[in-house]
């Protein structure tokens, strides 16, 4: 059951830009102080690293890496992302930060190196499928059931939606924003943020396309139980009308991670927006 204590109801309103301001000055001090302030950011897919440079204008990133887990791949999910967490080098304890379906990645860092993960913090989160009935309220919804149905489906999905991106990369946006609240959609309207959706989609329609469907494929099977091996604090961000990863998933996430959990609500917003937000309050 969901725990008042633990849930807050958040407007995009109250992210003032002095909290940027303040939120950038306690980094940089607590940098001097000799504080590891590393986090450690897990893309969404399709998506790669460089996403996270869509926020920077009005969030500073300066202690964010992301992880290039695409770019690790080994055949098998969870090796490839540890050895991704694991080549950063580093001994003392971050924060890992999941969105989308890189949730699943930074599930699985923080319950397989639990010494060098502090907390973790799941923006926008894709569930695992085996926690509810997800599927008929996703807009990914057709991506998935190709992946259930096996690779040569999903190969053939992929190739059509590389198509339609190699062709006309701004129908291919707007499909895939076509349902989105009004906030996601105030997001367009900044080229730089089109142009790095467009280069995600690029990137794992093209170069890291193996790599992609093997994660997809390892995301519609059962890894709920890795959940319970998190030991770590962990905060769950999600968008009241977030189409991609519906907030049903944040909740049972927060109700399978029990205590060590909260989950914050972001009123009116969608999935990228809620990143956003979510970007903007990292300590």
């Amino acid at each position: 059951m969901k725990s008042p204590a633990h849930t807050q109801l958040l407007s995009e309103a109250l992210i003032a830009p002095g909290d940027k301001v303040t939120l950038h000055a306690l980094s940089a001090s607590r940098q001097m102080q000799g504080v590891d302030r590393r986090i450690i950011y897990c893309h969404g897919l399709p998506g790669s690293p460089e996403e996270l440079s869509a926020f920077e204008a009005s969030t500073p990133l300066q202690h964010v890496r992301a992880l290039d887990r695409l770019g690790h791949h080994r055949g098998n999910f969870e090796d490839s992302v540890l050895s991704a967490f694991d080549g950063l080098g580093g001994d003392e304890p971050v924060t890992v930060v999941g969105f989308s379906l890189g949730a699943m990645s930074a599930v699985h860092i923080a319950a397989r190196r639990g010494l060098l993960v502090r907390k973790l913090i799941l923006i926008s989160p894709a569930a695992p499928l085996q926690l509810g009935n997800f599927l008929p309220a996703m807009a990914g919804r057709p991506v998935f059931e190709a992946a259930q149905v096996g690779d040569w489906a999903l190969r053939l999905l992929t190739a059509s939606q590389a198509s339609l991106v190699a062709l006309a990369p701004k129908l291919a946006i707007k499909t895939m924003f076509r349902a989105s609240p009004v906030a996601e959609l105030g997001l367009l309207a900044s080229p730089r943020f089109v142009d790095l959706v467009v280069r995600g989609l690029r990137t794992c329609f093209g170069l890291r396309q193996a790599a992609y469907r093997s994660e997809l494929h390892a995301y519609v099977q059962p890894w709920a139980h890795v959940l319970d091996d998190i030991r770590c604090e962990t905060e769950i961000w999600s968008g009241s009308h977030d189409d991609w990863a519906p907030p049903a998933m944040s909740e049972a996430l927060k109700e399978r991670l029990g205590d060590r959990a909260s989950l914050n609500v972001c009123q009116g917003l969608g999935h990228y927006s809620t990143l956003r937000t979510a970007l903007s309050r990292l300590d």
